[in-house]
């Protein structure tokens, strides 16, 4: 146990760039945060917002505990999926493991560090979704000791099981997939199916969640009141019923029973991780930064390919789009996000088949005029969230690492070398979008016409938030990183980039919903807007880019 804490304070303190570097740095990263949280204030303001509508309508008929049922489940799937791609470039693939394995310490307390260090940063993205459940449904409750008591050990305890089920998933696929001559391959491909499966695995536990409870159930349920629907949206993963049942039903016994159930549940969870990884995870990890030496003769014919003259903004976009590809961290956080939101998009069609039929009867109705102004932001949002999810342009410089001294010395202008990292992410966006609405194509059959609408008003966005990220990157890029996870999920510019995607998407989103009239009219200014804000954040990297890349210091 001693070395497990030893361990954990060694890997946090190395892992945090605010406390690490210069007093100057640490300022500056404090004040880009306030001003992240100053720039969020519309969207949370609006997150509470509807939850006290959502708590004032659902305790006319006494069933204000639904609002826990839902959050806490979106809570454990949203923190299952991300978990996925988090666990395993922490677990699998962080440089800082070369180190740990010749190290006295056992695979259970390697773990048990990793897994503590990746829960500080679950609690973030919780933070977002159940604190202000927890405050609302409090204050409006006028809630006691007890519920406030229960509300702190669900917030430390909730991130544990999805975590800990998503790390289980890794282990296993990663232990059959540390092999041959491919590793780098495999590991990709491991991470695909650790995807694939965590989306089967949602699927099913969704139906189970919702089989046998028809519509006369829960109309009886309705009626009945004392939050009688919280067993229902609740049941789609392991213990999210007991945490919901122990919140809503705090004054009880209810609710004594199901916390315990629930700390068990947990523990029973997570001693099963360290079990499987104290027998396997060696087994997986040893030997995994190993890369095969590719050894072939080139001919005249393969020269002359190599040596072939092209546009350097072109061969730029071409290596970054390799790295990219190439790198089992950077595809797994970079070019698997632009997917993950069409995975999300067909998880709830799959649990609950019937709604394939309820969205095809709405398809129709998109045909008139007065909806095309609400499409037209609805896509230019999606654009600007999903190409800033993805991280690519928001750590493009900082990707570089130590390397970045190349880019200063070869035959190519700085604002070029930069719009080929916007270029890059800007390809990927436009990928995202076209899965996603391949996806609408096929599930709801969306006519052609309202394809293009979405894919041309997403453009803007897309560019914005490329172009915006690059900004950000090459102002505070992260230089000073061991390995590629701290290069992306630990850096906080991608972050920034993340929440301000969130908070105009949603501006945009709620501005044209304020309007009952005229909002094609209101959709194209919002279009015009954006492109004038393109053209603006163009001018600025071809003028102040190239002095701020000129400006940092390997």
């Amino acid at each position: 146990m001693n070395k497990y804490i030893v361990l954990t304070k060694a890997l946090l303190k190395n892992g945090n760039g605010l406390l690490n570097g210069d007093k100057k740095k640490r300022i500056k990263a404090i004040a880009i945060a306030v001003a992240v949280i100053l720039a969020c204030i519309p969207t949370i303001v609006a997150f509470i917002y509807f939850i006290q509508s959502a708590y004032d309508l659902l305790y006319k008929i006494n069933q204000q505990g639904l609002i826990f049922s839902v959050g806490i489940s979106f809570t454990f799937i949203f923190i299952f999926f991300f978990a996925i791609l988090y666990s395993l470039n922490v677990l699998y693939f962080s440089r800082d493991i070369e180190n740990l394995l010749p190290l006295p310490l056992k695979p259970w307390q390697i773990l048990a560090s990793k897994f503590t260090i990746t829960l500080l940063y679950e609690y973030l993205t919780e933070a977002v979704i159940l604190l202000p459940l927890f405050i609302i449904y409090g204050l409006k409750g006028n809630m006691g000791f007890v519920y406030y008591a229960y509300s702190v050990i669900l917030f430390l305890t909730i991130p544990i099981i999805p975590l800990s089920m998503a790390s289980i998933l890794n282990i296993v696929i990663m232990r059959f997939t540390n092999m041959g001559n491919h590793k780098d391959f495999l590991k990709i491909i491991g991470g695909i199916l650790a995807m694939v499966l965590a989306v089967v695995f949602n699927v099913k536990m969704q139906n189970i969640g919702t089989s046998g409870v028809n519509e006369k159930q829960i109309l009886s349920m309705l009626n009945e009141g004392n939050n009688s629907l919280v067993g229902i949206s609740s049941r789609v993963f392991p213990g999210a019923s007991q945490a919901v049942k122990a919140i809503v039903f705090n004054e009880s016994f209810t609710g004594l029973k199901n916390i315990i159930l629930f700390l068990i549940i947990t523990l029973c969870i997570l001693l099963i991780f360290l079990t499987l990884g104290q027998k396997l995870y060696f087994k997986g990890v040893i030997g995994i930064s190993e890369a095969p030496s590719r050894r072939r003769k080139l001919n005249n014919e393969d020269l002359q390919k190599a040596s072939r003259k092209s546009l350097p903004i072109k061969s730029l976009v071409i290596k970054e789009l390799k790295i990219l590809f190439r790198t089992p961290v950077y595809f797994m956080n970079c070019i698997i996000m632009n997917f993950l939101w069409p995975v999300f998009l067909i998880i709830p069609f799959l649990a609950e088949p019937e709604i394939f039929k309820k969205f095809k009867n709405l398809v129709p109705l998109l045909n008139d005029t007065k909806w095309m102004g609400f499409i037209i932001v609805v896509s230019l949002a999606a654009g600007v969230f999903i190409t800033s999810s993805n991280l690519i342009t928001s750590t493009a410089v900082s990707r570089e690492g130590e390397n970045l001294f190349v880019s200063k010395y070869i035959a190519v202008g700085y604002d070029i070398q930069l719009m080929a990292k916007v270029l890059s992410g800007v390809i990927m966006g436009m990928v995202g979008i076209i899965a996603l609405l391949l996806m609408l194509f096929f599930l709801i059959e969306l006519p052609a016409f309202i394809i293009l609408i979405v894919f041309v008003s997403s453009l803007p966005g897309i560019l914005f938030s490329a172009m915006f990220g690059i900004i950000i990157d090459v102002s505070f890029p992260k230089l000073n990183w061991d390995n590629e996870v701290k290069a992306v999920k630990q850096n906080f510019n991608g972050f920034i980039a993340i929440m301000v995607g969130i908070g105009v998407s949603a501006l945009i989103v709620m501005g044209i919903m304020k309007f009952n009239e005229d909002k094609l009219l209101i959709g194209m200014i919002i279009l015009l807007l954006f492109l004038a804000l393109d053209y603006i954040l163009y001018k600025f990297i071809s003028a102040k880019g190239s002095k701020l890349f000129e400006k940092i210091e390997v």
